[in-house]
């Protein structure tokens, strides 16, 4: 079968290529025509104009012309579509080698659902899918919103799209999740395409002495949102079965700004702005009492006193993260700045961007601090770097250019280079954290310090940062041989040099982190390439006048290799900064490298251009796929159906029924097929350290990828004048071949665990977005966007003899989420003596792991509004952001209450009967903590106001724009903590919250030019 599949597609190819020559040989048609306002006639510049049932067309230039050569002679129906526009088409006959002209007129509309996407075979009408892909402004959405990083354009914008970060800090990553969580250990990110090439989003855990308290900074945000013209996120396997083996998770493809025909077009910008910790922090409290027995001085809680334990003689209270004098909560800033120019000729084009940004976090080094270290160390200055521990600089430049070098021949080449810097505090789960050491600390005045393991002089001398440099190219060749036939080949890479490093001087830092103090500095040097190759060929017929077809068929190569060279000295001299200054060294390697090789073909049908069937298959061969098992096989089959089409109706202007059904994988790590040694060094008496080997895992030769198959079934739906759209589709996911971690007996002698797929996981659930403008005048405008998604995950089984896979907080169990949150549950409490305080024997807890709840997202709506007043030349716009249906594990509190015994419901009998219950059950009842976490936050708020052009034209402008922005400025919740959304660990697994920054509180004040 695979022989026959193979010959099948190079047949296919060559046929189309031979029919393409021989039609090519004919001249063909020319096609212009100018494409304008219905009312006033205004050019229309970027229309995208094509040709029904073909892969040809063209974009409108600033005066609104176009030009479509080498179209075959015959009859067809040319369509435009521009966003904010309702599309328009008319019928054009072409005959063989004159020139036709077809001027469009084009009716403002404030929604539509006509759109061209980018899928894995080229760009199709929105029409033809099944599907359902999300698009993003990105360009629009960046110049007039408080946009910092790619996590806060993907947040909030589409249904089914979760965004969960891990903390506050500058630099600090998220998780992007698309319809659920489908793995229980290979990574849930979606594939990341750019210009065509896929590019890296997760990166090697910061660790050993790298480590930095939980989470991890997401290649994703490296990419500059301001050179981004659009995001489109394809969200499962229905639509991204052709994506192949590593695409199970959903694609985002990310186009950037391409060159336009004309004179030079400048665009500068600048932003500047502060930031705040809008976190309201517990008090920390010590009771200094008299123990009955002693009458020695200690601790003496409420329910101790109540007990005859002890006397209380006076309660002391602190909080060391909102005191003046204590406090390492400062005031960040952001600035930004940056110029694009675009323009060029018919022949070639060009865009070109420069970009430099500065990021200050919230944390700082208190002034009483700084006075200390100052006397500590004898000097009048303490670094920078060291007074403000959470820094990040980037800078980036991109250059695109567009060649026509023919009428059937077009190049586009792709080149973004971008440099960065991140210094990482010690926060979070970490002895070194500065938030914890204040935490949970204690204010007994006979005591020297209230910090708990370190002060922040202490904790910000060791500096944790990265630096990159990354490289994202890729060339495009399109070559249409005739009008029916439609070739791209799209070659490129994602090169990436990091290093990881860490830094500590002789005599600085922790006193108690071993001999960390003596001197530390680690240098962990990476090199990541992913390669990416994709050959198309599309061939579109009109067989009859009514029914067209289209055949597509498609090789994709990639290849990904991540080299780390990783060192670590210890002990270093007064003064030493470099690994041979080190008194104790290690040092090691890593190369990770997987190849995949895929074979695709597609089918499509259409009738009337109202009725679409599509059916493909992909064949996917990939390095790690286990050597018994060879390659996989990906079927899909569409159904689009243009039920309703009226565009001047009142009610119902556009219906369009969609079912779709598909595959996608998931590929093994790279080397769980394999079975290898690890070498070590072993002591041996008489001849010392000498080099050996120990097992290092048993491979599964059999193993395959995990395998997703869904179906998906919807509508879009036009309505009230073209004045409102609505999207709905359900979806139903199941994963089947999911990989595990299989517990293999100890006599074997080969490990722990093997991984094998051996679990199926599901995921269904529905979609939601809702657009529409309230109000259209022309003193006021008013839009308003819902998108709202609802899913439901579940393990469904593992193989017979595996038991439920478990972790910290977590269990892997049939019938229950992945990673729901797992710990004995406080069951019920009673003030059985009614004095007001809960002691240990009026609670009562379970003695086994319950589950609390799921800790991501089930339930997600954001509501977008938007007024624009005075004709637009002011608009104002929010971004509310609701999150439900999760559970997230306070731990602040419950270290606070059950292990350090210094919160307020241990030492203040006004506290409330609950918190004393989970504080006295803390020990036994993890669970107790396990916190409903639902949210709702106000994300973004901002007015833009366009300058007159009188005005912009004193310093030579065309258009002017002032730009005021906030990002987090209000939240709303029943968590007990200060910001449920912080997830420490940055991972699926082990999800707690545990003394991390807040989501910072920011305004940004921006200004846009253009020339």
């Amino acid at each position: 079968m695979r022989r026959s599949l193979v010959r099948g597609l190079c047949l296919t190819l060559a046929l189309a290529t031979a029919a393409g020559h021989a039609r090519a040989q004919q001249g063909g048609g020319r096609l212009t025509g100018r494409v304008t306002e219905i009312e006033g006639g205004a050019p229309i510049e970027g229309a995208q104009v094509r040709l029904d049932g073909t892969t040809i067309g063209g974009l409108t230039l600033a005066d609104g012309r176009y030009t479509i050569g080498r179209v075959q002679p015959g009859t067809y129906q040319l369509r435009v579509i521009r966003i904010g526009y309702r599309s328009a088409t008319r019928q054009v006959t072409v005959r063989e080698g004159e020139e036709t002209t077809a001027d469009l007129a084009m009716t403002r509309a404030p929604y539509q659902l006509e759109g061209v996407v980018t899928t894995a075979t080229g760009q199709q009408l929105t029409r033809e899918l099944g599907n359902a892909i999300a698009k993003i402004d990105a360009a629009k959405l960046v110049s007039e919103q408080p946009i910092t990083s790619m996590q806060d354009v993907l947040n909030g914008r589409t249904a089914g799209v979760s965004t969960l970060a891990s903390s506050g800090t500058v630099g600090g990553g998220a998780r992007i999740r698309i319809r659920g969580i489908s793995s229980a250990s290979l990574s849930n990110d979606p594939l990341i395409l750019v210009d065509g090439v896929r590019v890296e989003q997760s990166s090697p855990q910061l660790a050993g002495t790298l480590y930095i308290g939980g989470g991890r900074p997401s290649f994703l945000n490296n990419l500059n949102p301001e050179e981004i013209e659009s995001i489109e996120v394809v969200k499962g396997p229905s639509a991204a079965t052709l994506y192949g083996t590593q695409a199970a998770n959903g694609v985002i493809v990310v186009t950037t700004k391409k060159g336009r025909a004309g004179p030079p077009r400048w665009s500068l910008f600048g932003e500047a702005g502060l930031s705040t910790d809008p976190a309201e922090y517990p008090a920390i409290y010590y009771t200094r009492g008299t123990d009955a027995a002693t009458g020695a001085t200690r601790n003496c809680l409420q329910w101790q006193a109540k007990a005859g334990q002890c006397t209380i003689d006076q309660t002391f209270s602190r909080n060391l993260l909102e005191e003046d004098a204590t406090s390492p909560m400062g005031t960040g800033s952001r600035q930004q700045w940056g110029a694009q120019v675009t323009g060029g000729t018919d022949v070639s084009r060009y865009f070109v961007a420069a970009d430099w940004e500065q990021d200050i976090g919230l944390l700082r080094m208190p002034d009483s601090e700084l006075d200390s270290l100052q006397i500590e160390r004898g000097v009048s200055t303490i670094p920078f770097n060291q007074r403000r521990p959470n820094q990040q600089t980037k800078g980036s430049v991109r250059t695109n250019l567009g060649f026509t070098l023919s009428p059937q021949a077009e190049v586009q080449i792709s080149s973004g280079y971008i440099n960065g810097w991140t210094l990482f505090p010690q926060t979070g789960d970490n002895t070194q954290g500065v938030i914890g050491a204040a935490l949970f600390g204690v204010p007994n005045p006979a005591l020297g310090s209230a910090w708990r393991t370190v002060t922040p002089r202490q904790s910000f001398s060791k500096g944790v940062s990265r630096y990159f440099n990354q490289f994202i190219n890729s060339a495009t060749a399109n070559y249409r041989p005739t009008s029916f036939l439609a070739t791209r080949a799209t070659v490129g890479v994602d090169w990436m040099a990091f290093n990881n490093e860490a830094n500590v001087a002789n005599g600085q830092g922790c006193f108690t982190c071993g001999i960390e103090r003596q001197g530390l500095r680690t240098i962990d040097k990476w090199n990541n390439a992913r390669w990416t190759v994709d050959l198309n060929a599309t061939a579109s017929y009109n067989l009859f006048s009514n029914f067209a077809t289209k055949t597509a068929v498609g090789v994709q190569w990639n290849r990904d290799r991540l080299v780390g060279s990783l060192s670590t000295a210890n002990i270093l001299p007064p003064g030493g900064q470099t690994i041979d200054a080190g008194a104790q060294k290690t040092s090691g390697e890593q190369t990770v490298e997987t190849v995949s090789f895929g074979l695709y073909l597609e089918q499509q049908f259409a009738w009337r251009d109202r009725v679409f069937v599509t059916g493909a298959l992909r064949r996917d061969q990939n390095s790690s796929f286990g050597g018994d098992f060879g390659a996989i096989l990906y079927p899909k089959a569409t159904i689009s159906w243009v039920a309703v089409e009226r565009p001047d109706a009142k009610w119902l202007n556009q219906l369009r029924p969609r079912v779709a059904f598909g595959e996608s994988g998931q590929q093994p790590a790279a080397a769980a097929a394999l079975t290898y040694l690890t070498p070590t060094t072993t002591t041996i008496f008489g001849q010392g350290d000498v080099p050996s080997v120990t097992f290092g895992a048993l491979g599964n030769t059999g193993i395959k990828p995990e395998r997703s198959r869904e179906i998906e079934a919807g509508f879009d739906l036009t309505t009230w004048s073209n004045r409102a759209t609505v999207q709905v589709t359900y979806y139903d996911k199941k994963t089947t071949d999911a990989l595990v971690n299989r517990p293999l007996p100890g006599s074997l002698g080969a490990g722990a665990a093997r991984i094998e797929n051996v679990g199926v996981v599901t995921n269904r659930g529905i979609e939601v977005s809702v657009n529409t403008r309230v109000l259209d005048r022309d003193a006021i405008r008013w839009d308003v966007g819902v998108e709202a998604s609802a899913n439901r995950n579940r393990l469904e089984s593992l193989a017979p003899g595996i038991p439920p896979l478990t972790g910290f907080g977590f269990q892997n169990r049939p019938g229950f989420p992945l990673f729901g949150l797992w710990w004995p549950r406080l069951k019920s409490f009673d003030d059985a003596n009614g004095d007001g305080i809960i002691s240990p024997t009026e609670v009562v807890v379970s003695d086994t792991a319950e589950f609390n709840g799921s800790t991501v997202p089930v339930r997600n709506l954001s509501l977008n509004s938007s007024i624009g007043l005075f004709k637009d030349k002011l608009r104002i716009s929010g971004l509310l952001d609701f999150r439900g249906g999760f559970v997230s594990h306070n731990v602040n509190n419950l270290f606070q209450c059950a292990f350090i015994q210094n919160c307020r419901a241990l030492h203040d009998p006004t506290a409330s009967l609950l918190e004393q219950a989970k504080a006295v059950a803390g020990p036994l009842a993890f669970g107790g903590y396990g916190e409903k976490a639902d949210f709702i936050r106000l994300r973004e708020l901002s007015a833009a106001y366009t300058l007159p052009a009188s005005l912009a034209s004193t310093i030579r402008a065309s258009n002017a724009t002032l730009v005021l922005t906030g990002r987090n400025l209000w939240l709303q919740t029943d968590f007990n903590s200060w910001d449920p959304e912080n997830v420490t660990g940055g991972q699926d697994a082990s999800n707690y919250n545990y003394v991390q920054l807040a989501q910072p509180r920011q305004w940004l004040l921006r200004i846009n030019l253009g020339f």
